[in-house]
C-alpha cells in the first residue's frame, strides 16, 4: 500500500507538474503572440508597425486552397528562399528558428538626430516562446568566430553586435520575452529604455487599435500606422526632388489621424481589410453609400467592373491638387488637349455632368463584331444635368459623321431611343441610350448594347462568381473593384502570345485565383473601412 500510494503521489505530482508547465508554456505562446504585448517594447515615435501573427491555422486554411500546381510551386519557392537566405549561416528554419519564433514585429521609428544614413530606423521586435531554444539560436548566429560579436552593457541589458558573413551588421537584445534587433545601436536602445518603463510604449496610446487588428478572420499580419501625418512626412523627406509631394496632397494626407490594416484567411480566400480614422468628420453627402440598382443591368458573362459615385468630384479634386504638381498639371493639359482635337471642353462637356452613380464593365462575347476580340465593354452614368450628357453626344455624333465614315442612326426598342454608329461592312459598333431619366448607358459592340437596354435574365449580381467574389463584402458601400480571374484567364488563354508574355509561374498563380473584389464604405464621418478580397 505504501508502495502504491507513493507511485500515485509521484504520478501526481509529475501530472501537475507537466500541466504546471504546459500552461505556462502557452501563456507565454499566447504573450508573444499579440501585438498589444509586443508594442509594449516598441517606442511611442513609432511611425508605422507591422506584426505578422505565428497563426498556423490560418497557414493550414491557407494550404487549402489553390490548384495543386500552384501549391507545389509555393512549397518549391518556399524551399528555394531558405536554400538561398539560410544555407550560407548554417541555419535550419525548422530546427533552429520555428520551435522558439513568436511574433514578430517589425517598427519603423525616427532616427537620432544627426543621424548621417536614413531618417527612419528599423527596429524588429520578436516574441520568444522558448527562451533555451531561442539562445541555441543565438549561439548559433554567432558562430565560433567571436571577433565577429562585439558585446556591451546599456541600462543593465547586454546588447550584442554581429557581424554576418556578408559583413552587415546588427544589434540584439534580449528583453524578458523578447528578442530587440535592429542594424543601428540606438534603436534597441530605445527599445530598452521603453521595455523599462523609462520611454513610453506604441502601446499606450493605440491600445484598441493593436487589439483590433482591423477585424479579419485568422490574421496573417497587421499594420499599424498611428501617426498618419508624421508617417507620410517622415517619408516623403526622403524622396527625390522629382517625386515630391505636393503642398495641397500633404495638405490631403493631413486630415488623416490614423490607419490599421489586417490580412486574414477565410473560409472564401484572403482578405484585407483597411480602417482609416480622419482628423475632422467629412459631409454627410459624401460618405452616403451608392444604391448599386445599375449593376443590374450587368451579364453574367461580365468579367470585370468598377462602380462609384462622383466622377465630376474626382476630377475637381485632380485640377485642384495640379496647381502645385507640375507633373500632374502636365497629365491633365495632355488629357484636355486630347478632348479638344475632337471637340469637346473636357471640365465643362465631359466630366462636369457625371457627378451620380456609375459603372464601366468588360464582357465577355463571341458574337457579331465581338467575335474577333471576345470581349466588349459598357458603361452607365447617372447625372444630374442630362441637358448637358445630350450637349456631348451631339457634338461626338457630328465628329463622327463628319471625320470617321460613320452613319448615326436613331431607333427604337420599346418604349427606348437607340443611338447607333454604324459603317460599312462592320455594322454597328457603338450605340448609346437613355434607361430613365437621369441614367445614361454606352455599349460597344451590338450584343452588349441590346443587353445594357434591358436588365438581362442571367445577371451579374444573382451570379455565383458574384457572391463567391463580393457576396461577403460589405452590401452598403460607396462601389465596386470586381474581377472574375476564371472568366478573363480563359479570355487571356485566347491569344498565343500570352503563354510568351506572362511566365508559366505567374499563369500557375493566376489560375488558382477565383476572383478579386473591393469595395470601401463609411462607419461613419470620421471612419472609412476598405476591404478587399482574394476569392481563392
Amino acid at each position: 500500500m505504501k508502495k502504491s500510494n507513493f507511485l500515485i503521489g509521484g504520478a501526481a505530482l509529475i501530472a501537475a507538474g507537466s500541466i504546471a508547465t504546459y500552461l505556462y508554456f502557452k501563456n507565454i505562446a499566447i504573450k508573444v503572440s499579440s501585438p498589444l504585448n509586443s508594442a509594449q517594447v516598441v517606442p511611442e515615435s513609432a511611425i508605422m508597425a507591422t506584426f505578422f501573427h505565428p497563426n498556423q491555422e490560418a497557414i493550414t486554411k491557407l494550404q487549402q486552397f489553390g490548384t495543386p500546381e500552384a501549391r507545389n510551386l509555393i512549397s518549391q519557392s518556399y524551399a528555394e528562399f531558405q536554400q538561398e537566405n539560410l544555407a550560407e549561416t548554417n541555419i535550419d528554419w525548422e530546427k533552429d528558428i520555428k520551435p522558439w519564433l513568436g511574433g514578430v514585429m517589425l517598427a519603423f521609428v525616427p532616427g537620432e538626430e544627426g543621424q548621417d544614413n536614413e531618417p527612419v530606423n528599423l527596429l524588429m521586435v520578436v516574441g520568444i516562446k522558448n527562451k533555451l531554444n531561442a539562445l541555441r539560436f543565438v549561439t548559433k548566429l554567432k558562430g565560433e568566430d567571436e571577433s565577429k560579436v562585439i558585446k556591451r552593457e546599456y541600462q543593465g541589458v547586454t546588447i550584442r553586435e554581429v557581424t554576418d558573413e556578408t559583413g552587415k551588421t546588427f544589434n540584439l537584445a534580449i528583453l524578458g520575452d523578447y528578442l530587440a534587433i535592429a542594424p543601428i545601436a540606438a534603436a534597441v536602445e530605445d527599445a530598452i529604455d521603453t521595455f523599462q518603463g523609462k520611454s513610453i510604449s506604441l502601446s499606450k496610446n493605440a491600445t484598441e487599435t493593436l487589439q483590433q487588428s482591423a477585424g479579419v478572420e485568422n490574421t496573417i499580419a497587421s499594420i499599424f500606422i498611428p501617426n498618419y501625418s508624421q508617417f507620410i512626412t517622415e517619408f516623403a523627406d526622403d524622396l527625390p526632388e522629382n517625386q515630391k509631394f505636393s503642398a495641397a496632397s500633404l495638405e490631403q494626407f493631413e486630415q488623416i489621424n490614423s490607419m490599421v490594416m489586417g490580412i486574414g484567411v477565410d473560409d472564401a480566400g484572403v482578405r484585407l481589410r483597411a480602417v482609416t480614422k480622419l482628423v475632422s468628420p467629412l459631409p454627410p453627402e459624401q460618405t452616403q453609400p451608392v444604391s448599386g440598382e445599375i449593376l443590374q443591368r450587368f451579364p453574367v458573362e461580365t468579367m470585370m467592373f468598377i462602380s462609384g459615385m462622383g466622377i465630376s468630384q474626382s476630377w475637381s479634386q485632380l485640377v485642384t491638387q495640379a496647381q502645385e504638381n507640375e507633373d500632374l498639371q502636365d497629365y491633365l493639359d495632355m488629357v484636355r488637349k486630347t478632348f479638344e482635337e475632337v471637340g469637346l471642353d473636357v471640365d465643362r462637356e465631359v466630366f462636369s455632368w457625371m457627378d451620380g452613380e456609375f459603372a464601366l464593365g468588360l464582357i465577355a462575347s463571341n458574337q457579331g463584331i465581338l467575335a474577333t476580340t471576345g470581349v466588349g465593354g459598357a458603361m452607365v452614368f447617372e447625372t444630374s444635368d442630362r441637358s448637358a450628357a445630350e450637349v456631348t453626344l451631339k457634338k461626338l455624333n457630328q465628329m463622327a459623321i463628319k471625320n470617321g465614315g460613320v452613319a448615326v442612326k436613331e431607333k427604337q426598342m420599346g418604349a427606348q431611343s437607340l443611338t447607333e454608329w454604324q459603317m460599312v461592312g462592320i455594322g454597328t459598333f457603338f450605340g448609346y441610350g437613355w434607361l430613365d431619366d437621369n441614367a445614361l448607358f454606352v455599349g460597344v459592340g451590338k450584343p452588349l448594347i441590346e443587353v445594357i437596354m434591358s436588365i438581362p435574365d442571367d445577371g451579374l449580381i444573382d451570379s455565383e462568381g458574384f457572391e463567391a467574389i463580393l457576396g461577403s463584402l460589405p452590401k452598403s458601400n460607396q462601389g465596386y473593384f470586381y474581377l472574375d480571374m476564371q472568366q478573363a484567364m480563359v479570355w487571356v488563354n485566347r491569344y498565343p502570345f500570352v503563354n510568351v508574355v506572362i511566365p508559366s509561374e505567374v499563369k500557375t498563380i493566376l489560375d488558382s485565383i477565383r476572383g478579386i473584389g473591393v469595395t470601401g464604405s463609411w462607419s461613419d464621418e470620421l471612419t472609412n473601412e476598405m476591404e478587399m478580397l482574394l476569392a481563392l
